[in-house]
Protein backbone atom coordinates (compact mmCIF):
# COMPACT_ATOMS: atom_id res chain seq x y z
CA UNK A 1 0.00 0.00 0.00
CA UNK A 2 1.28 3.52 -1.32
CA UNK A 3 1.00 6.69 1.16
CA UNK A 4 1.03 9.66 -0.83
CA UNK A 5 3.40 12.41 0.17
CA UNK A 6 0.36 15.12 0.61
CA UNK A 7 -1.37 12.40 3.32
CA UNK A 8 2.14 12.28 4.89
CA UNK A 9 2.65 16.50 5.21
CA UNK A 10 -0.67 16.63 6.61
CA UNK A 11 0.05 14.13 9.28
CA UNK A 12 3.55 15.75 9.99
CA UNK A 13 1.69 19.26 10.25
CA UNK A 14 -0.68 18.11 12.80
CA UNK A 15 2.20 16.38 14.78
CA UNK A 16 3.93 20.26 14.66
CA UNK A 17 0.57 22.41 15.86
CA UNK A 18 0.43 19.77 18.27
CA UNK A 19 3.52 20.10 20.04
CA UNK A 20 3.67 21.79 23.70
CA UNK A 21 5.59 25.33 22.62
CA UNK A 22 7.85 26.48 25.70
CA UNK A 23 8.98 29.84 25.65
CA UNK A 24 11.78 29.89 28.73
CA UNK A 25 13.14 33.04 29.84
CA UNK A 26 16.55 34.25 29.80
CA UNK A 27 18.38 36.38 32.95
CA UNK A 28 21.07 38.68 33.23
CA UNK A 29 23.04 38.33 36.73
CA UNK A 30 25.16 41.31 37.44
CA UNK A 31 27.75 42.22 40.34
CA UNK A 32 30.67 44.90 40.74
CA UNK A 33 33.01 41.76 41.43
CA UNK A 34 34.73 39.74 38.96
CA UNK A 35 32.93 36.22 38.77
CA UNK A 36 35.15 32.97 37.96
CA UNK A 37 34.83 29.27 37.67
CA UNK A 38 30.99 28.64 36.86
CA UNK A 39 29.72 24.98 38.07
CA UNK A 40 26.42 24.05 37.09
CA UNK A 41 24.64 21.39 38.77
CA UNK A 42 22.81 19.85 36.04
CA UNK A 43 23.58 21.31 32.92
CA UNK A 44 20.57 19.80 31.06
CA UNK A 45 18.25 22.57 32.80
CA UNK A 46 20.15 25.54 32.42
CA UNK A 47 23.46 26.92 30.53
CA UNK A 48 25.42 29.86 32.49
CA UNK A 49 27.98 31.92 29.69
CA UNK A 50 29.67 34.81 31.05
CA UNK A 51 29.33 38.20 29.10
CA UNK A 52 32.38 39.79 28.28
CA UNK A 53 32.82 43.39 27.71
CA UNK A 54 35.13 45.56 25.51
CA UNK A 55 36.84 46.35 29.24
CA UNK A 56 36.95 42.85 30.12
CA UNK A 57 34.64 43.15 33.78
CA UNK A 58 33.52 39.60 33.93
CA UNK A 59 30.76 40.57 36.44
CA UNK A 60 28.03 39.59 34.35
CA UNK A 61 26.40 36.74 33.39
CA UNK A 62 23.78 35.44 31.08
CA UNK A 63 21.77 32.29 32.46
CA UNK A 64 20.23 30.37 29.25
CA UNK A 65 17.18 27.84 30.50
CA UNK A 66 17.07 24.63 28.46
CA UNK A 67 14.15 22.59 29.97
CA UNK A 68 11.66 22.55 32.63
CA UNK A 69 12.78 21.58 36.17
CA UNK A 70 14.59 22.70 39.51
CA UNK A 71 19.25 23.27 39.63
CA UNK A 72 21.81 25.29 41.31
CA UNK A 73 24.84 26.95 39.74
CA UNK A 74 27.96 28.65 41.73
CA UNK A 75 30.27 30.73 41.22
CA UNK A 76 33.60 32.30 42.39
CA UNK A 77 33.40 35.97 43.43
CA UNK A 78 36.77 37.80 43.29
CA UNK A 79 38.47 34.64 43.86
CA UNK A 80 37.46 34.34 47.46
CA UNK A 81 33.97 33.75 47.92
CA UNK A 82 32.12 30.71 46.56
CA UNK A 83 28.33 32.47 45.83
CA UNK A 84 25.07 29.23 45.00
CA UNK A 85 22.31 30.61 43.05
CA UNK A 86 19.08 28.29 43.30
CA UNK A 87 17.01 27.94 39.96
CA UNK A 88 13.82 26.91 39.04
CA UNK A 89 12.73 27.22 35.34
CA UNK A 90 9.09 26.64 34.68
CA UNK A 91 7.26 26.86 31.36
CA UNK A 92 7.25 30.63 31.21
CA UNK A 93 9.32 32.25 33.65
CA UNK A 94 12.70 31.37 35.84
CA UNK A 95 13.38 31.80 39.13
CA UNK A 96 16.70 32.58 40.42
CA UNK A 97 16.65 33.21 44.37
CA UNK A 98 17.94 36.35 45.24
CA UNK A 99 21.49 36.69 46.31
CA UNK A 100 23.62 39.55 48.52
CA UNK A 101 25.55 41.21 46.21
CA UNK A 102 23.80 40.40 42.72
CA UNK A 103 21.51 41.91 40.33
CA UNK A 104 18.89 39.50 38.53
CA UNK A 105 16.64 40.63 35.76
CA UNK A 106 15.24 38.59 32.89
CA UNK A 107 15.61 39.62 29.03
CA UNK A 108 12.42 38.78 27.93
CA UNK A 109 10.11 40.85 30.29
CA UNK A 110 9.72 44.54 29.64
CA UNK A 111 10.76 46.46 32.55
CA UNK A 112 7.75 49.05 34.23
CA UNK A 113 9.06 52.13 34.95
CA UNK A 114 8.87 53.43 31.26
CA UNK A 115 5.42 54.25 31.33
CA UNK A 116 5.24 57.61 30.82
CA UNK A 117 3.33 60.01 28.43
CA UNK A 118 4.52 61.67 25.60
CA UNK A 119 4.25 65.75 24.69
CA UNK A 120 1.49 66.89 22.72
CA UNK A 121 2.83 67.75 19.25
CA UNK A 122 3.26 70.89 18.13
CA UNK A 123 0.76 71.98 15.85
CA UNK A 124 0.84 74.96 12.96
CA UNK A 125 -1.00 77.86 12.95
CA UNK A 126 -1.54 78.19 8.96
CA UNK A 127 -2.28 81.41 9.05
CA UNK A 128 0.37 82.92 11.07
CA UNK A 129 3.25 80.88 10.14
CA UNK A 130 3.72 80.06 13.73
CA UNK A 131 4.02 76.66 15.35
CA UNK A 132 2.56 76.38 18.73
CA UNK A 133 3.19 74.11 21.17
Amino acid sequence: MKIDTVKIFFIFLMILTCAKVQAFQDCVITTDAKLTDIKIENHNIIDVCPLITIMNEKNTLIVHPLSVGQTRFCVLKNNKNIEVFNVKVEEDKTIIDEVEGFSIDTLDEPPEFFDYDLDIPPVVNSSEGKING
